[in-house]
C-alpha cells in the first residue's frame, strides 16, 4: 500500500476529490499566501497508477481457478 494506512480505493477517491478541486482551482493567493493545486497531468497519471493496483488486487483475489494454467501434455 501507498502513502501510509490508506488502500488503494482509498487513495482513489481522494485523487478523484483532488481532480475535482484542480479542475475548479488551479492556484490562488491570499494575503501574501499562495497556494498551488497538483498537477492535472500527475493526478491523471497517479489515478490509471491506483485503477491498475485495485485491478491487480480484484484479479487476485478470484476464485482457485484463476490460479490453476493448463497446458497440453508434452
Amino acid at each position: 500500500m501507498m502513502c501510509g494506512m490508506a488502500s488503494p480505493s482509498e487513495l482513489l477517491a481522494q485523487v478523484e476529490t483532488a481532480i475535482t478541486g484542480c479542475l475548479t482551482a488551479q492556484a490562488y493567493s491570499v494575503s501574501g499566501r499562495s497556494k498551488a493545486m497538483a498537477q492535472l497531468r500527475d493526478l491523471r497519471e497517479f489515478r490509471a497508477s491506483l485503477l491498475d493496483e485495485i485491478s491487480a488486487g480484484s484479479e487476485s483475489s478470484g476464485s482457485m481457478c484463476s490460479l490453476l494454467r493448463l497446458e497440453s501434455p508434452s
